[in-house]
């Protein structure tokens, strides 16, 4: 299949070794892995810590859902919860 002439052209990079890197890094969090942390701390007995936690519109209705429930739900910090599960 020849690319038409509309379309852009691959261009070829090269890499050379550099240095080493050193620091840290925070990425913002997972939408379904936060879900995720929130279900299964619910399932389970006793108290979990979830970081880096996504805190979109449908992560906190998943959140109001659970404390419906009687899952107690703590925000320690941006991103950070403590999740009381009661084994539901």
């Amino acid at each position: 299949m020849q690319p038409s002439s509309d379309s852009p052209s691959a261009e070829t990079a090269v890499g050379r070794p550099g240095g080493a890197l050193a620091g840290r890094l925070r990425v913002p969090g997972d939408k379904s892995i936060s879900h995720r942390a929130f279900l299964i701390s619910a399932l389970a007995v006793g108290e979990s810590r979830a970081e880096g936690c996504l805190e979109s519109d449908d992560v906190l209705a998943t959140q109001a859902c659970l404390r419906a429930l009687g899952v107690e739900i703590r925000r320690t910090a941006p991103g950070a919860y403590r999740i009381h599960g009661r084994g539901i």
